[in-house]
């Protein structure tokens, strides 16, 4: 082979040309046989689920008068979701969740790392990607926004801080609601498809500026929340995820 790529070179003769040519042959056609990674787990059902270990995956179609949705999960690092939803109210919120059911005095470090995409919005589209982070017995809520449309994304109830940085990432508004437990949404100055959050950092926070009705940091939730997709099926993908949890008592899990 050498010798015959030295004779190509040279343009003494086309015998490389030739053999180039019928390799490239050959692995066109083995790339055409070699099917796609099948899909791990598909679901159209309302509740439907898919588990590894101690985090889930969740379709989780909760809200009212809600359309079609299916979920299509690659791994449980990867999943995306084809929705159609049109009106007013939430609809959907598919989401991969862990809970660390960990005391903040014992919560050594949580959060995630995100890589999202979605269909090119219309004007009727409602949705945001989002972390809910929950205490025990859903006391209290943290909503930490990512990416969104319509916008500029407000809050809703009262505002209790602006432009703070939390965990590297800077928020252009925090705001407090109580539709019956307590809930704080965090909304960035900036949008972004990709990045890291530290939902231990954002925990901690709150519970520093007496924010929380309970500290223990149960549930740790990432996904899209579905209010409108215009009444027109479209595609939103979490193209990778990575995550983690631990605490001083040995107890953490990732993926």
């Amino acid at each position: 082979m050498r010798w015959q790529a030295r004779k190509s070179i040279s343009g003494k003769s086309a015998g490389f040309g030739r053999l180039a040519l019928i390799v490239a042959v050959i692995a066109g056609f083995l790339s055409f046989a070699s099917p796609a990674q099948a899909a791990v787990y598909s679901t159209c059902e309302r509740y439907g689920q898919y588990t590894q270990g101690t985090w889930t995956i969740h379709n989780n179609l909760w809200g009212d008068n809600h359309g079609r949705q299916c979920l299509t999960v690659d791994s449980i690092k990867s999943w995306y979701i084809d929705a159609n939803h049109s009106g007013g109210g939430i609809k959907s919120y598919s989401n991969t969740s862990v809970r660390p059911q960990t005391p903040l005095s014992q919560l050594n470090s949580a959060g995630f790392w995100y890589n999202t995409s979605s269909a090119p919005a219309a004007g009727g589209d409602n949705w945001g990607w989002t972390a809910d982070l929950w205490s025990t017995n859903n006391q209290d809520e943290i909503m930490v926004f990512t990416s969104w449309t319509p916008g500029p994304l407000g809050g809703w109830g009262r505002q209790v801080a602006s432009n703070v940085t939390i965990g590297g990432v800077r928020y252009a508004s925090v705001w407090q609601a109580d539709p019956g437990w307590n809930v704080l949404q965090f909304i960035p100055a900036q949008q972004s498809n990709t990045g890291t959050i530290d939902a231990a950092a954002v925990w901690r926070w709150a519970a520093s500026q007496n924010l929380l009705r309970n500290t223990t940091f149960d549930t740790m939730q990432f996904g899209l929340e579905i209010t409108s997709t215009s009444g027109v099926q479209k595609r939103y993908s979490l193209n990778s995820y990575s995550a983690w949890w631990n605490n001083t008592s040995g107890g953490g899990s990732s993926i």
